[in-house]
């Protein structure tokens, strides 16, 4: 089973940028894609059915989401989040009996103030300023995973999207004290990132030059059916007039 993020960058669908994404799309053909900064009309191809994101609580075009998942098979079901702007969940159960539940995310980059949004209603506005928006919305989708956990125990939990934060120890992008608190929650949860360290694929891309922001974790129980991470395009050069991300992928010994 092939799982993918990547930040399309509000791409709008007619666009050239949105063309040159459509054939890294096809090119890497995951089973379950997790695209954010996207739009309701960019697909990762024609057999493919999606859960997004809510309205944005930003301006912008028609169709533009935070958030969207997609499948190529089984029977996916949208489930609540806190966040209904910046997260999408889905349950999606494979045509095998095996359930997986897809979450996904766009954490607060260091400049970005951030609150809550569902149905119409908002919560507080939470600043920017020493990682108070990050945390906030952090604690938030760490309630969301919690019961998700619970509601769905034998479902194999994913997280995966753009997360604004480096998880290596070097520092690249964020900030330490949202790297602490990004990790203490996936623990709390049991999930583990297949996408940071000596896995982090950007950083082996690019000599250690970058770190990667976007992130997939998974289940820690089934970490051991992971083969391989893999970042897309091959050079930082290419990125111009993609995507100001790197695509990220990982390879697990499942068959979707």
């Amino acid at each position: 089973m092939k799982i993918a993020t990547w930040n399309l960058e509000r791409a709008l669908p007619q666009s050239v940028q949105a063309e040159r994404q459509r054939q890294w799309l096809n090119r890497i053909d995951a089973d379950i894609w997790i695209l954010t900064e996207t739009h309701l009309d960019i697909a990762p191809g024609k057999n493919y059915y999606s859960v997004a994101s809510g309205l944005p609580e930003r301006p912008g075009a028609e169709g533009e989401r935070w958030v969207q998942i997609w499948v190529k098979a089984g029977e996916l079901v949208p489930l609540t989040t806190i966040d209904e702007a910046r997260t999408a969940a889905a349950l999606l159960t494979l045509g095998s009996g095996q359930q997986w539940v897809v979450y996904g995310t766009v954490l607060p980059w260091l400049g970005s103030s951030w609150r809550w949004s569902k149905t119409g209603q908002h919560g507080p506005m939470q600043p920017a300023s020493q990682g108070q928006a990050f945390a906030a919305a952090l604690a938030a989708q760490q309630a969301d995973w919690q019961l998700l956990r619970t509601t769905y125990p034998k479902a194999i939990l994913t997280v995966a999207g753009d997360f604004n934060q480096d998880l290596n120890a070097l520092h690249y992008y964020g900030s330490r004290r949202n790297k602490q608190a990004l990790r203490q929650a996936l623990d709390s949860v049991k999930l583990v990132c297949l996408t940071a360290g000596e896995h982090d694929p950007v950083h082996q891309l690019i000599d250690g030059q970058h770190s990667n922001i976007d992130h997939i974790c998974i289940a820690s129980n089934v970490e051991e059916h992971f083969q391989n991470s893999f970042a897309w395009p091959q050079r930082l050069d290419d990125l111009r007039g993609l995507s100001d991300h790197f695509g990220i992928g990982v390879e697990l010994g499942f068959e979707p």
